[in-house]
């Protein structure tokens, strides 16, 4: 970590797009030998969205004094970008990445169930915990800026170009354009939520109790189970035939589950212990996935392994220490007292 304490820009491109793309294997690390121009050029595309993204919308939070509500608000506008107006995955029905959700709750040209559980994996996984992740590795950039203006427009420029060429190339091969009604409605509907993530206040969903009130075991349990128990909602849903409606209705009481157990629990302050073991079960479930869909050839355990070093270290940097119990008064255990 202390390589990149000079460089936390570069320490935000290794979690943002490591973790949800390259870990949880949505972009192969295989292309590096297989067709190593493509996955540069894939690289540079995801850099593009995932760090840009994330480095704007904590640049967000950092200028306009705001708290976590404004990360999920901007969260939701950048999954909107990325899948909806760049990858398509919230419209397309054909040549679908996941298959039965391409079609399962389609309705008005939107996939609805899959909207909804990427949108929350994009919050969540893309956006939320990098920024967490970066702040408990880097504690020196809490609250700093990390870019000037300049930056700002150029990582603006970097969002907004990525997600253009992905347009045009699902375009170029699939023959796919969402249309310009859903166009318009993705357009305004990420206005809405960087007007929402600007106007909302800065204690909103703030933690009740001061300090945690679960420990390490119980919030990653919670951050580890979240997304499988989403999954299994999702296609176990969609495999019985129940309403697309009802299965959209569990996630939304899941995820509303998860940010009023944090809220609750996880405290305002000496929490960082507990946050690590959060962050570190949502992580290792990506990780974990990724095995899971790579068992032939699992070309993701060296990144499992960092992702267990870097965890293991934020541990020990985090763990707290025995609590030191004050000494007896004089004469408590049947000692004299000292002669003055």
């Amino acid at each position: 970590m202390r390589a990149l304490t000079r460089h936390p820009v570069l320490c935000l491109a290794l979690l943002t797009p490591g973790i949800v793309e390259y870990l949880s294997t949505s972009s192969s690390l295989l292309l590096l030998v297989e067709s190593p121009i493509v996955f540069f050029v894939l690289l540079a595309v995801n850099v593009g969205q995932y760090t840009a993204g994330a480095l704007l919308i904590r640049e967000a939070m950092v200028r306009w004094g705001k708290g976590w509500a404004t990360v999920g608000f901007l969260g939701l506008a950048y999954g909107i970008t990325e899948e909806g107006l760049g990858d398509n995955t919230l419209f397309r029905s054909s040549q679908h990445a996941d298959g039965v959700l391409g079609w399962y709750g389609h309705f008005a040209g939107v996939n609805w169930v899959w909207s909804v559980g990427v949108l929350v994996l994009h919050v969540t996984v893309s956006i939320a915990f990098p920024i967490l992740l970066l702040r408990l590795a880097l504690p020196e950039t809490r609250g700093q800026s990390l870019i000037g203006r300049p930056g700002v427009v150029v990582a603006f420029l970097s969002l907004a170009g990525s997600t253009a060429f992905e347009s045009v190339s699902v375009w170029r091969l699939f023959g796919f354009w969402m249309g310009t009604p859903l166009f318009l409605g993705s357009l305004a509907a990420i206005g809405a939520l960087v007007w929402a993530g600007y106007r909302a206040p800065p204690d909103l969903w703030r933690p009740t109790d001061e300090r945690p009130s679960t420990g390490p075991t119980a919030a990653f349990a919670v951050g580890f189970l979240f997304f499988p128990t989403a999954l299994l909602v999702e296609y176990g849903s969609a495999a019985v035939g129940l309403p697309p409606a009802l299965a959209i209705g569990v996630e939304l009481v899941l995820l509303g589950g998860l940010v009023e157990w944090m809220r609750r629990r996880v405290g305002r302050r000496d929490n960082e212990f507990v946050l690590v073991h959060l962050a570190f079960g949502f992580v290792l479930w990506q990780g974990v996935f990724g095995v899971l869909l790579t068992l032939g050839l699992p070309y993701t355990l060296p990144l499992v392994a960092l992702v267990l070093v870097f965890f293991s270290r934020l541990r020990r940097r985090y763990q707290r220490p025995a609590v030191e119990r004050p000494l007896p008064p004089p004469g408590a255990l049947a000692e004299p007292s000292p002669i003055r």
